[in-house]
């Protein structure tokens, strides 16, 4: 209650002394201040406080202080601005910098995704295509087989999308040469190798050099499974994410070429898929327990080897126009 007081009677007291700063001396305000004035020691205390301060305010020398203290205060808020000035275009100048870098990656990333070769080449029924590719790579596509070529600056794809291809490699570290199957990612510097792609498996053998094999998943992604094949090795990819080396010579599959073709422990659905890659009218099987074909036959001799089958397994063999179908012997139990 005090504080409010006596800052009632501060306002008073500037009130009255700005009013008279000006006024004629004989003012009638002078006198209804003088009576303010004797009203009280308070009144003529605070008056005195104000008169003080005023004086000590127009002072020469307060002055010069409020004027150095102004000075100081307008450096300061100027310092900081400039600093924030500053500091702003440190910012834009670094934010510019990170868009030039993303542009400037990006920009690159786009260069390496850009083809420098990109073809497509498949084979006809029963019939054998090799071809050397841009960078002297050869590629033997098996009868009935389907490739896509695509060199990149950073990398060689091929895509296998239907049936055997060998690949003798040219090294080239920079540019790692891979191939896809359905659910296998090959990947060689600098080798001969094969893969075989079937409805149910694939499988890669290497003739010399090293490759590294992943399974891949049915979307296409890379799963756990990675192996690495070196001379002489075969591995088996299924469609269940399987991977596994095989104990086979992988030198026999490449008999292909050479117009043989070697079945080891081979299902007859593989047999058949295979046979139908030489001939017009498909080989078909409905016996879908495993068998174990072993076999050498002559690719010319195709149709010798289907009539034997049923020697060689407990299997009938059925002609029509459209198929040829392998069934079960009815008489496998008797």
């Amino acid at each position: 209650m005090m504080n409010t007081l006596h800052k009632s009677v501060r306002e008073e007291a500037a009130k009255w002394f700005l009013r008279l700063q000006h006024a004629d001396l004989d003012h009638p305000d002078r006198s209804k201040f003088e009576s303010w004035l004797m009203q009280s020691a308070a009144h003529q205390d605070a008056y005195r406080a104000i008169v003080q301060a005023w004086q000590d305010f127009d002072s020469h020398k307060q002055i010069e202080v409020l004027a150095e203290a102004m000075q100081r205060k307008k450096l300061d808020e100027d310092i900081k601005r400039r600093s924030k000035v500053a500091s702003l275009a440190k910012f834009a100048s670094v934010l510019v910098l990170g868009f030039c870098a993303v542009f400037a990656y990006q920009t690159w990333q786009d260069w390496q995704q850009q083809p420098l070769t990109h073809i497509a080449q498949s084979s006809q029924v029963g019939h054998i295509v090799s071809q050397y590719l841009s960078d002297g790579t050869q590629l033997t596509l098996d009868a009935r087989s389907d490739v896509e070529v695509i060199y990149y600056r950073h990398k060689r794809v091929v895509k296998l999308k239907q049936g055997q291809a060998v690949f003798d490699v040219v090294k080239d570290q920079s540019r790692p040469f891979v191939v896809e199957s359905a659910n296998a990612r090959i990947t060689v510097k600098g080798t001969r190798f094969l893969v075989n792609r079937l409805k149910e498996k694939t499988y890669v053998a290497v003739d010399h050099g090293k490759v590294q094999v992943e399974a891949l998943t049915s979307d296409g992604k890379p799963s756990t499974s990675i192996i690495v094949l070196t001379n002489g090795q075969v591995a088996e990819i299924t469609t269940a994410q399987s991977l596994h080396k095989l104990d086979r010579n992988a030198l026999s599959m490449f008999e292909f070429t050479q117009g043989r073709i070697i079945f080891e422990d081979a299902d007859l659905n593989e047999v058949a898929e295979t046979v139908s890659r030489y001939r017009a009218i498909p080989l078909v099987s409905h016996v879908n327990q495993s068998v174990g074909i072993n076999a050498v036959i002559k690719i010319k001799e195709m149709e010798a080897f289907i009539q034997s089958l049923p020697q060689v397994a407990d299997v009938t063999v059925k002609h029509s126009a459209s198929k040829t179908e392998i069934n079960r012997s009815t008489n496998r139990n008797q």
